[in-house]
This record gives structure tokens, sequence and C-alpha cells, in this order.
């Protein structure tokens, strides 16, 4: 009923939501006259039906038949304005009752009063913005539905449509790679002759500045997917690093149709060409879950001049507990893996395994007891063997050789995609940008901080300096004694400890001039121990120059300093060549409300029984039954509802 693009106008209307309608009102044009009517008849609760409508004339109606409720508008072309030329009033018939449900607002309505919201945050949740309308208008409270279709008008009037929005990204790509030299953008397209476009199936971007920064980071990538939930189906691939304070720095993003072992090895060549020399004299460390498509890839990853492999795969471990879990169904058992997994001594990891040993041979001897005959070995009944069949350093932070950093899980990717959930419901252009957008500001934002805390004469970034200091209060109750002082090699021998799982009065093994230490923990996260500290300050030695140099701020401003550039006017893009660019229809989503949140599983608390069901309470907005908008029925929708009669609505389903 009201089109969003023309209803604010500089002309002020002459009517005010406190008046009643009369005759010589003025209107800036007819979608005034139709907002101004709306905001009446919701202030009023009552409905209204348009009984005529064309370029220089509109009347409406009270939807009652019995009420002589009525108001005429035309255009006036001497003053390129609309007046109300007749008007009957005020109503005879009944209100709406106490149902105050917003029926004569329509999506067109709600979307121009969205469009303010929406451009100031394009993430406002539906219940946001559900109790603004109510808060505004007179408590009305609004269906799930009209609001989220109206939501998507105001999206798509704000960033275009989704269609328009695949042949704007090729323009936006190719801008960033103009106004920074060191940007990259890499796409996959499937060309139909008959229509004379190409379908998108794949597009990689990575900006100049991140990928210089990589060279100052921890060399440790965690990548993950993330599904897209706008109006077409599809995944967003992201590839992450962290900086010396292990804050999360996104290197590299790509929107492909879904999870497969193509399009993993897609973004992960793109990635590794993308990268260039930054990556080229590096040990990589890539952390992701077991999909078979990063295992090829990274099997496949180019080794270096001298035949050296430089990429070293790593599962998350949270991922290999989740998989175990529901494998077994024993969340005792899944906590000891998840300690053996994090264990950084050989003793450790075995004292968390052995308990998961001794459950497998009872569980072996319990299936003996009970069947008469011999058969295969039951995998189902044998974690221990599970566990001890995959690489032990896939999963262990023993066996890592200290590639990881002391990072165990993929967790960085999930939180960033986190701060993208507003952004994966918006068109793919306008969520290129929302990524480049939330990059400008954390370089800004962080090289400020970085600037501060080196003016301040700090050296080491806070992540490093308390893991440090916690080390540096457990040094305070061990003994030292050197051993080889030639070669720098101490024995620590820890106090007595109550608390401690073993107890205490450990000996440990310190080599200096190695830089390692027997319990483990100084060569994977690259800070030393409490052991380190005390042979160190048997020494005289300053304990935090042994720090990694990765975690020093001279680094972290190192990291931030390549800067984005300001971006030229869209008016000034570069014009592209060749078809245009349309989504894949086959992932044009079904009509309904999407489920915007993934289906809660073990990883995140909720246990169920084998075979159980999950639990409603497993989706944060769970698909709800439909009901008729206006009579609140179910079984049909207000457009077949025998109380309609003509009440507006949008002509626009979701999606």
């Amino acid at each position: 009923m009201v089109d969003p693009e023309v209803v604010h106008q500089a002309f002020a209307s002459s009517w005010k939501e406190d008046m009643n309608f009369s005759t010589g009102l003025i209107f800036a044009n007819k979608e005034a006259v139709k907002c101004a009517l709306t905001i009446y008849a919701a202030k009023h609760n009552r409905n209204v039906v348009t009984s005529r409508s064309t370029k220089t004339r509109l009347s409406v109606k009270c939807m009652d038949e019995s009420c002589k409720w009525y108001v005429g508008a035309v255009v006036k072309p001497e003053l390129g304005l609309w007046k109300v030329t007749s008007y009957g009033g005020p109503h005879s018939c009944m209100t709406l009752g106490t149902a105050l449900d917003g029926r004569m607002m329509d999506c067109n309505f709600l979307a121009a009063e969205f469009v303010p919201i929406l451009q100031k945050n394009h993430m406002a949740t539906i219940d946001h913005l559900r109790d603004f309308i109510k808060a505004k208008y007179y408590g009305h409270e609004l269906s799930y539905y009209k609001i989220w279709d109206a939501k998507q008008k105001a999206i798509a009037k704000i960033f275009g449509n989704w269609e328009e929005s695949y042949q704007r990204l090729r323009k936006l790509l190719l801008a960033y790679l103009d106004q920074q030299v060191g940007t990259r953008y890499w796409y996959h397209t499937e060309p139909r002759a008959e229509f004379g476009d190409s379908i998108l199936r794949y597009v990689f971007w990575a900006f100049a500045p991140c990928i210089e920064g990589f060279r100052h980071c921890k060399p440790v990538i965690s990548i993950d997917g993330t599904h897209l939930y706008g109006k077409y189906r599809g995944v967003l691939l992201i590839a992450m690093a962290t900086d010396a304070n292990n804050k999360v720095l996104p290197l590299a993003f790509a929107v492909v149709d879904k999870e497969s072992g193509p399009s993993w090895g897609w973004f992960l060549e793109c990635f590794r060409i993308s990268m260039g020399d930054v990556i080229a004299n590096k040990d990589i460390c890539v952390i992701s879950d077991r999909h078979k498509g990063i295992q090829n890839a990274i099997a496949n990853w180019p080794r270096d001049d001298h035949g050296r492999i430089r990429v070293f795969h790593r599962y998350c471990l949270r991922h290999v507990a989740s998989n175990f879990n529901k494998h077994f169904q024993d969340a005792t058992l899944k906590s000891l893996a998840l300690k053996a997994g994090y264990a950084t001594q050989e003793a450790k990891f075995e004292l968390y395994m052995q308990p998961i040993k001794e459950a497998e041979i009872e569980a072996l001897r319990e299936k003996l007891r009970t069947e008469r005959q011999e058969s295969e070995p039951d995998s189902s009944i044998m974690p221990y063997t599970y566990l001890m069949n995959e690489d032990l350093n896939m999963w262990t932070q023993l066996q890592d050789g200290g590639y990881r950093y002391g990072a165990m899980t993929t967790n960085v990717s999930e939180c960033f995609n986190g701060v993208l959930k507003g952004a994966r419901g918006l068109p793919i252009a306008a969520m290129v940008e929302f990524t480049w957008s939330k990059l400008v500001a954390y370089f800004h934002d962080r090289h400020k901080a970085i600037t501060h805390d080196l003016s301040k004469g700090k050296v080491w970034s806070k992540y490093a300096l308390t893991i440090y200091e916690e080390n540096l209060k457990k040094s305070i109750t061990h003994q030292v004694n050197a051993f080889n002082n030639q070669n720098g090699i101490f024995q620590v021998i820890t106090a007595y400890n109550i608390h401690s799982s073993g107890g205490g009065h450990h000996s440990q093994e310190v080599n200096l001039v190695a830089k390692t230490c027997r319990c483990g923990k100084w060569q994977n996260r690259k800070i030393p121990c409490s052991h380190a500290i005390k042979a160190l300050q048997h020494l005289g030695q300053d304990a935090t120059t042994y720090i990694d140099p990765c975690y020093s701020l001279e680094n972290a401003i190192r990291t931030y300093s390549h800067a984005f550039l300001v971006p030229k006017s869209e008016s000034l893009w570069r014009d592209v060549e060749g078809p245009k660019w349309v989504p894949d229809p086959d992932l044009l989503r079904a009509k309904g409300r999407p489920v915007k949140s993934r289906i809660r599983n073990e990883m995140d608390g909720v246990r169920r029984e084998p075979g159980s069901r999950r639990p409603d309470s497993d989706l944060r907005e769970i698909q709800q039954k439909q009901s008729c908008g206006l009579c609140h029925q179910h079984g049909h929708n207000r457009r077949r509802c025998p109380l309609s009669r003509g009440a507006s609505t949008s002509s626009n389903d979701p999606n």
C-alpha cells in the first residue's frame, strides 16, 4: 500500500497524528495520504479498504459496510500536492475489539518505518522491530511473519534486491582491487548460453591489509564454514588468524554452494595463491574439522622448493570430542578425551586415557559374558581403540610438535561467525561490504589501542603477559638444580600440592638452549612455563625475553600498520565486461520462515538419550505453526480468511 521510497518528503503535511481527518488537509503525495490513513486506522483500531485508486484520485472507506466513514483525496496539479476533498466521519461502527494485531499496517508501510532503523543497524532483530512498532503505534503486536516480510523489503530497499546484488558484486570487488594493491578476489562461474549470463558458483575475496598483516601473526590458521540464511542458500567459508593479543584477524572469505571436496579445495587453493610469499617460507598450521574435502586439499598442498611440507593439518579438538560422543554417547568419556587432547605431558595423557581403556575392556568382557558365540569386535564399545586409531598428532597437544601454538579448536572462526550473523542474511554484495567495514573498524581500533600501550612503554601483549604472570606465580614454590650449565639444562622440582591431580613434587627438565621443558607447555605456547621461569631466574635472566616475538607489541602494531584506504565513490567504479552474474536458481530458498540458528548439539551442552528426537529448545528460533493473521486460527492464511473482505496484505512472500 505504501511505497517507502516516496513517503518521506521535505513537504510537511498539514495533518498531525492527533488530528481527525477533514476536508482541506494537504499532503505531499499519494503515498503520504496512505501513510496517514494507516496511522489513523492503527490509532483508532479500525480497518479500512481502498475503494478507488488512480494516479489522480484515492478513495478509502471503512471495511464495515454498515459504517459510512470515508475519505476522498485528489491531486492538485497547480500545487503538485494532494488534498482531501471529501470526508464522512466519524466511524459509526464498532471497533475491531481488543485485538491490537496491526492488521491495517501492511508490509510496505512497515518497511518504510524500518528503513531508518536498519540503516543504523541492519542486525536489528525481529523482536526489536516488533517492540518498536508496538511502542510507536498504540500497542499493536504484529506477527513474526509480517515483521520478517517487512524487514526483507526494507533490506532490499537499502542494499538492493538479491539478483541486482549479484550484478553489483563484481564491480564492488574490482573497486576493492583498484583501491588497494594486494587485494585478491577469485570467482568460478558457469555460463548459461541460452540466457546470456553466468551462474556464480564460488567467489573468494581477501583484503590486502589482512594478507600483509598475517606476516606478523602466529602461523596458525583456523578455517570453518557457516550457513547463509538469506534468499539463497549457501555457505560462507572463512580463514582466520590470531594476532599478538590472541584477537581474531579474518584473512579470507568465500561464498560457495555447500561444504564439499571441490568447494574446500577451491577455497584453499585461492587462499594459498592469495597469501603468496607471506606464507612461502613459513610452517603453517591449519586447524579445522574433519571434513574430507579439507583433508584432501591440504594433503595436495604443494611442497616448497626443497621438497619439504610447509603446511600441517590439525583437527579441532571440540569436533573430535563431539564425534567421539556421538559414537559412544558417554559424557564422562568425552570429558576424559578432551582432557587427554589438551594434555602436554605423557603421564597426564595416560592418566586421562586409562579410564577410557578400562571402560573398553569392561565393555568387551560384558559382551563376552552375554554372547555365547564369538563375533566380530563391536566398534561401538571400543572408545580407547577409536581414539588411538586417530593420528595423535592430529588431535593431541602432546604429539602436535608445537605447530598449534596452543590453539586446540576453531573457536576463533566460530566467534567471528557470530559477528557475521546479521550479515549472513544480507544480499551478497552487502555481505562483502560488511566484512570490509568490520575489518576497517578492527584495524583502526586495534592500531589505536596498541599505539597507546607502546606509548606506556609496554613490550608484550596483554594475552602473553597474563599467561606469563600466572606461570610466574607458580614458579615461586619451585626448586631448581643446575645439571648442565653449558647446555642450559636444569632440573626444576615442584612443591607438594594436595589439590593437584598428581599431588605435586614433580621433576621437570628445562633446556634453555632448545627452549623446551618436559612439561610441554613452553614449546607448545611459546611462552616460558613456570619451570623455565625458575631456571632463568636462577641465572639472573629476564624470562620475558624468552617469550616468542609473535606476542610482542612490535609485531602487533605491524599487523595493523597496513591500513585500509578510503574507497572511491560508486560512480567512479570500473565497468565490468562479459556476461552478468546471477545466483544459482537451485539455491533459491523454499518459501517460509528460515531457521536462522543451527540445531544445537552436545557440543553446546545439549544432552539427550540415543535415538531421541531433539527438543524444541534445540532451536533458538523454532519454526512455529503458522496461523491466520486476521482471525488467528490455523488451517488457512489471511489471503484465504473468510473475514478478510479485502483486508490489505503484502503480495510479496518471504524470499
